[in-house]
């Protein structure tokens, strides 16, 4: 409002004081006003295009014709000049009311600092012949752009630090190459403006060259547009083979390439840190014979289902993927082995309460269902038979390395195998099923290896 205030009181001010206007100064106001009409006319489009391609201020050309109406023309002219320019700008640049008129108070004050330096220095227009007087007069210019520059770069940044003020104030100033087309804009004006002193058609000579300019910076910001648009698309594109290269596409987990990387990377992490990484090998049971019955597309249904449940099962720092065939690897970040076998019946649980929506040979809709479902009326044979076997094992307890205790897993996994499968068990430990249950508690004193009921009151004891 105080910046608003100041420039409408100095613009009023200069328009009625203008008096007596010479019919060469009409001429110039003429020829500086029909240019700016035909100069907007005709790039409305492209400005408009670049207005929406631009991230910071918009810098554009206007300041030619306002910059070289403060040098040419009488002070209420120059406002006119000014005013009308920005009526034009107004359907392009499409602000909200109150952005649109400080701008164009900006713009208006600094044409009116420039004219104020430019006629109150004393320095004639026309060339006098002397070297000192002629070289001080492009001095005052020269001054009188930079004043122009600084008072429109000044008044809108901290305009919008006071809108946004956690943005630092140096993202308002514009880029280095839009500062710099304003120099050349301004440096343009102040060749129109001498221009329009010796001869008043100027504008309508420069008028083509500046809509030439306009266009050819249209295009490049197409371009530059097109390009990032480009980059954008190849970035997305690499992303994405990276994550296709790491990702098996059955399962929606990291396949063994994925694993190698992540796994060994969040073992290594947590080895830094002093904490345990717990390893679950996991095996679906009788897979083959899920295969041979319903065909191909069921078992592939079934692995979309486990990668469904580890990916719904597991914590955001985890690592899961699919090992090879109906084989998966869970690494589990900073966790011990009691928390580890807790996660693993949690997943054993989900595996074998399945059901799974899927064809068999025929193409006939049939439901696999997991072991520990109760059995219905509709059920046919081998329908109930999707279950898996766990093995666990830790690091560092299984060994210093993850292979080391993926090994331990994986010999942990083939007991649960021989000793009935749908169960987990621990390298070192069991949990056996109500059947086989083995009383000895767990020894202490280990913290981490309390005795876990499972959820069939089994509890865990050391093997022999």
């Amino acid at each position: 409002m105080l910046v608003e205030s100041a420039v409408a009181g100095a613009a009023i001010w200069l328009l009625t004081t203008l008096g007596t206007v010479s019919a060469t100064d009409w001429l110039r106001f003429g020829a500086i006003m029909v240019a700016i009409t035909i100069h907007l006319v005709m790039v409305r489009r492209a400005e408009e295009s670049r207005r929406n391609e631009s991230a910071g201020p918009h810098i554009d050309l206007t300041s030619v014709w306002t910059f070289a109406a403060a040098i040419a023309l009488p002070g209420g002219l120059a406002v006119l000049v000014t005013l009308w320019m920005r009526i034009l700008i107004q359907p392009i640049a499409r602000r909200q009311p109150y952005r649109f008129v400080f701008s164009s108070s900006s713009i208006l004050g600094s044409t009116m600092l420039a004219w104020a330096v430019v006629h109150l220095s004393g320095f004639s227009l026309a060339a006098t012949g002397n070297i000192p007087t002629d070289l001080g007069l492009v001095l005052v210019l020269a001054l009188a752009a930079a004043l122009n520059w600084f008072a429109q770069v000044a008044t809108i940044a901290i305009a919008l630090k006071i809108v946004t003020p956690h943005t630092r104030l140096v993202e308002f100033l514009g880029s280095k190459t839009d500062n710099m087309l304003e120099v050349t804009t301004l440096g343009a004006g102040a060749m129109l403006g001498m221009l329009i002193t010796s001869h008043w058609v100027g504008p309508l000579l420069l008028v083509a060259p500046v809509i030439l300019v306009n266009a050819l910076l249209n295009l490049a910001a197409e371009r530059r547009a097109h390009l990032e648009r480009l980059l954008s698309e190849q970035e997305q594109l690499q992303q994405q083979l990276a994550e296709d290269a790491h990702t098996d596409y059955r399962t929606g987990l990291l396949n063994t390439t994925g694993l190698a990387e992540y796994a060994n990377r969040l073992a290594e992490r947590s080895r830094h840190d002093g904490q345990p990484v717990t390893v679950l090998a996991i095996d679906l049971d009788f897979f083959k014979r899920i295969n041979d019955t319903w065909g191909h597309p069921a078992g592939n249904a079934v692995l979309a289902e486990v990668g469904r449940i580890l990916r719904e099962k597991l914590r955001p720092g985890d690592v899961a993927g699919r090992d090879g065939g109906e084989e998966f690897l869970v690494v589990l970040a900073d966790t011990g082995l009691a928390q580890g076998i807790l996660i693993a019946e949690r997943i054993r649980q989900a595996i074998a309460e399945a059901a799974v929506s899927t064809t068999d040979k025929h193409r006939n809709t049939v439901t696999l269902r997991g072991r520990a479902l109760p059995p219905t009326d509709e059920d046919g044979p081998d329908v109930r038979s999707i279950s898996a076997s766990i093995g666990v094992a830790v690091v560092p307890d299984n060994g210093d390395s993850l292979a080391l205790a993926q090994h331990s897993a994986d010999a942990a996994l083939y007991v649960a195998k021989e000793n009935g499968r749908n169960q987990v068990r621990v390298a070192g430990l069991d949990i056996g099923s109500a059947a086989t249950r083995l009383p000895l508690p767990l020894p202490s004193p280990r913290t981490d290896q309390q005795a876990v009921a499972a959820p069939d009151d089994t509890q865990v004891s050391r093997t022999a």
